[in-house]
This record gives structure tokens, C-alpha cells and sequence, in this order.
């Protein structure tokens, strides 16, 4: 009885058999085949995957939070320049009024310059769910702006205005290539 067991049945003549030895360009374009197969599936779902419905509303939230940023950090700027350079020193203190309106315009540029560079050279991608933090106002500080006037302060702020603020010789190369020829 054991012997039937290790007796090899073989299958019906109708069944296609993978057989490495006599059909080895069948074999070889079965394997292709489904190698073929498994790159459409890949390609198949990284295209789904990235053009999903809510990825793309996402990255559409995304887009407008990082304009309402630059349009923000850019007020932010312009309000804190006018209150570091509005102080008016008594009399005696011209020097010391001076310093400070001095330090407080420095900070109010490294702040700018900090996220200018965040909104520039991005960390994350625009359809990831971390770019709406990154890019996120505070009510109460937009809110403060609005009421110290700077609501009126309608300027297109775009990626290449940002940059020649942030980096303003290398937006003065371009003009001077432009007189010398």
C-alpha cells in the first residue's frame, strides 16, 4: 500500500505542465509573463495611490494653508519692521532707542528668514497630512495684523519674491547680466 503512495501520478495529457526540461521557452515566457504582470500591478497602484480624490484635495488644502503662510509671514514682517522702526526715544536715550529698534528689526528678519527658508525648501510633501502644520496660522496672531492694518496689505506673495527677499544678490545677477548685453 505504501508503494502506491510514492508511485508519481501523472496528469492528464489535456493539462499544461510547467516542465523546465523540454518546453524551455514556455517556461521562460510563463516566468516573463508574470514578471510583466507584477510591473502593471505595481504601476497600477502607485498611480491609484497618488491621484486618489482625497489626495489631491489635500494637497489643493495644502496649497492654499502655504499662500495664507506666505501672505502671513510677510505682514508678520512689514508689522514688526514698523514697530521696531516707530519707537521714539526720550531725551538721552537716542542711543539706547536706537539699539534696541535695531535688535528688534534683526529678530523680526531672522524670524522671516526662518520661515521663508520653511516655505522655500519644504520638508514635506504637499498631499501629506504633516504640510497643513507646517503651514499653519494662528487665528489670534492673523486677527492681531488685521487689526493693526495690515488686512489691507494685498500682495501676491510667490515663491520668487520670497527668494529675493531672502537672498536679494542673487536676484541682482540676473538685472546686471541683462545691462551687459
Amino acid at each position: 500500500m505504501t508503494v502506491t503512495y510514492l508511485i508519481p501520478i501523472y496528469p492528464p495529457d489535456n493539462r499544461f505542465i510547467l516542465d523546465w526540461d523540454d518546453n524551455v521557452e514556455a517556461s521562460l515566457l510563463l516566468a516573463l509573463g508574470f514578471l510583466v504582470l507584477m510591473q502593471l500591478m505595481l504601476l497600477i497602484y502607485i498611480v491609484l495611490a497618488h491621484f486618489q480624490p482625497c489626495t489631491l484635495y489635500r494637497q489643493q488644502l495644502n496649497e492654499s494653508y502655504r499662500r495664507r503662510y506666505k501672505n502671513f509671514i510677510f505682514r508678520r514682517l512689514l508689522a514688526q519692521l514698523d514697530r521696531a522702526l516707530r519707537q521714539r526715544p526720550g531725551a538721552g536715550q537716542e542711543l539706547s532707542s536706537c539699539l534696541e529698534a535695531k535688535r528688534m528689526a534683526q529678530l523680526a528678519i531672522r524670524l522671516f528668514c526662518r520661515d521663508t527658508t520653511k516655505v522655500l525648501y519644504p520638508e514635506y510633501e504637499l498631499d501629506s497630512s504633516a504640510a497643513s502644520d507646517a503651514y499653519f496660522v494662528l487665528d489670534d496672531e492673523e486677527a492681531e495684523l488685521n487689526s493693526a492694518g495690515y488686512a489691507s496689505v494685498n500682495f501676491d506673495v510667490t515663491d520668487a519674491f520670497l527668494e529675493s527677499l531672502l537672498y536679494p544678490k542673487r536676484a541682482d545677477i540676473p538685472s546686471k547680466n541683462k545691462t551687459k548685453s
